[in-house]
Parts: C-alpha cells; structure tokens; sequence
C-alpha cells in the first residue's frame, strides 16, 4: 500500500512538474514574441519618421529653407534663366542599319 501511494504521488508531482515547466517556457516564450513586436513597432515609427524627414526635403521650399539654416553656399535657381529643351517628334520611317 505504502508504494502504491509513493508512486502515485510521484507520479502526481511529475505530472505537476510537468505542467509548470510547460507553462513556464509558454510565458517565457511569449514575452520574447512581445518584445519582438514591440522591436517591430519601434522599428515602423522611426521607418514612418524617416519618410516623412525624405518627403520634406523634397519640398522645394523645404529644402531651400533647410540650405540656408545650413548656410549652404548654393544659390536659389532663378526660373527666368532656366532653358527647358523641347525633342524632336519622332519620325515614322525605316531605320538605317548596319547590319
């Protein structure tokens, strides 16, 4: 009777035993997939930072105020002196060839 009981016991606190460290490596892995997303999160707001810095810059004002808060030595393009070059209409003829 009395091993009857030790190894119903024993098996009792195995089965415990087992459950607790179960649950254990669940807790502990679930607060490392936590940390994980919130690496994730920070990572997307500073990604979200960094486009809305790139967008600004490529403001034309934006960049021009930012030039001269860095006492840049560019000089603002003036549009009267800017020459735009139109193309040639393609022509629909045969091509010459060398071949």
């Amino acid at each position: 009777m009395m091993i009857r009981l030790a190894l119903a016991g024993a098996l009792l606190f195995a089965t415990g035993a087992g459950f607790v460290l179960v649950r254990n490596q669940h807790v502990i892995t679930g607060n490392e997939i936590g940390a994980t997303e919130q690496e994730v999160v920070a990572l997307g707001q500073e990604i979200e930072l960094w486009e809305l810095r790139i967008a600004a810059v490529r403001d034309r004002h934006e960049l021009s105020r930012r030039l001269r808060w860095a006492q840049s030595d560019l000089k603002d393009i003036d549009l009267s002196k800017v020459i735009e070059i139109q193309t040639a209409p393609l022509v629909d003829g045969p091509v010459a060839s060398a071949y």
